[in-house]
């Protein structure tokens, strides 16, 4: 092998080099396609002795192939088997006093009871049933079909008062419009738009699970309710109520959808609460194909959670509620009761923040990219007069 098949093969070797992986930046809209950090909710079904074991053994296969692509868990407890203090916080904490019964657990701890004593339906029949209308929701379809390809997801659930309902929509269009002129300067380009979907106050009943697994009980409900949506179905921040739902609040939050990984936030706000969802394998292939990448790429997947371990310093933490958009943690702050949260900086301020943030981010990824290859150029540069030196002197 002479010197310049030698060079050759360096030269590769550096476009090939892991120092490009600096390069590699990821936005919280990416990160939330995947399932780290998925917040699980749990199916629990009480039976007795009455039940037999054909139609346990009929419940876990079905919850195997009903709940395999979901972030579902079904566990079974049988109280007249199980008699410990742990099934039994669970039925005074639940209210069961009937068997066959199940209880679906939201990760915050609220909880819907469904009866599986079903006149005309065998246990199994219930079950199916059940699983199946926990995710065949024609509302909750259409947000899934929506976040396949939009920038994001703005749900507006109705309240009682029309006029109330009329202003919050007026609200929401303004943020949607102001930041669909900006997509083109994020740090990944996004070529469709937010999504805005409305849940009329008339269906509200058909999607109390929606609604509780977003934070909003019956007595909310009165009143008109914004979310935002990204990812896996992953919810940015809280639901706005009341005065927090104004055009800056939510342009602060759909700005940090599209926000770089790294740019200071909490981690709880990259990664949001999720509502109940089927993902299957042919709507991961699709967004496969949106994003250039596989999310659930083990490789990914891992720098991925690398970059969501390296914790944001106190001093420097951006904050979507905040006038500066900086400093958040989710346990802290009460939108629903505490109108003084509300943003008082203007929309421009807030994107000016966000990218001089994201610019500042670029410049430190540029300078360790030209570091790394200078460094590597030396190399060739030493080995390439070390080849030099030997020829000539085999030649003398």
């Amino acid at each position: 092998m002479d010197y310049k098949q030698l060079i050759i093969l360096i030269s590769l070797f550096c476009f090939c080099n892991p120092l490009i992986t600096y390069a590699c930046r990821y936005t919280i809209r990416e990160i939330g396609y995947s399932d780290i950090g998925a917040s699980t909710h749990y199916l629990y079904v009480f039976t007795n002795s009455e039940t037999s074991e054909k139609e346990i053994s009929t419940i876990k296969k079905l919850s195997h192939a009903l709940l395999n692509e979901t972030n579902v868990l079904l566990k079974l407890f049988n109280v007249d088997k199980e008699k410990t203090t742990q099934v039994a916080d669970k039925l005074v904490k639940y209210n069961i006093e009937s068997f066959p019964s199940a209880a679906f657990v939201f990760p915050e701890g609220a909880h819907m009871i469904f009866s599986l004593d079903q006149p005309g339906r065998s246990l199994n029949e219930s079950v199916w049933i059940l699983l199946e209308a926990l995710f065949n929701s024609t509302f909750r379809h259409s947000i899934q079909e929506e976040l396949i390809q939009a920038y994001c997801v703005v749900l507006v659930v109705e309240g009682t008062n029309k006029q109330q309902n009329k202003n919050v929509l007026l609200e929401v269009k303004e943020a949607v419009r102001e930041i669909s002129m900006t997509l083109d300067q994020m740090p990944k380009i996004v070529d469709s738009p937010p999504v805005i979907l409305v849940l009329p106050h008339i269906n509200i009943q058909d999607e109390r699970l929606l609604l509780m697994s977003l934070g909003i009980n019956e007595r909310e409900a009165e009143r008109p309710s914004v979310a935002i949506l990204y990812g896996r179905g992953r919810m940015m921040g809280s639901v706005l109520q009341g005065d927090v739902i104004s055009r800056d609040i939510i342009l602060n939050l759909l700005t940090v959808v599209g926000a770089d990984c790294e740019c200071g936030l909490d981690q709880s706000w990259i990664l949001g609460r999720m509502i109940p969802m089927r993902w299957e394998t042919k709507v991961q292939s699709e967004i496969t194909k949106n994003l250039g990448f596989d999310v659930e790429n083990p490789l990914i997947k891992s720098e991925m959670s690398q970059i969501l371990s390296l914790k944001p310093t106190p001093n420097n933490l951006l904050d979507p509620m905040g006038s500066n958009l900086l400093g958040y943690s989710e346990g802290k702050l009460d939108i629903k009761r505490s109108p003084e949260y509300v943003s008082k900086i203007s929309a421009s301020e807030v994107h000016k923040s966000f990218f001089q943030t994201k610019t500042s981010k670029n410049n430190l990824v540029f300078k360790a990219i030209l570091t790394g290859f200078g460094g590597i150029l030396l190399i060739v540069l030493v080995l390439f007069l070390f080849i030099q030196y030997k020829r000539r002197k085999v030649l003398h």
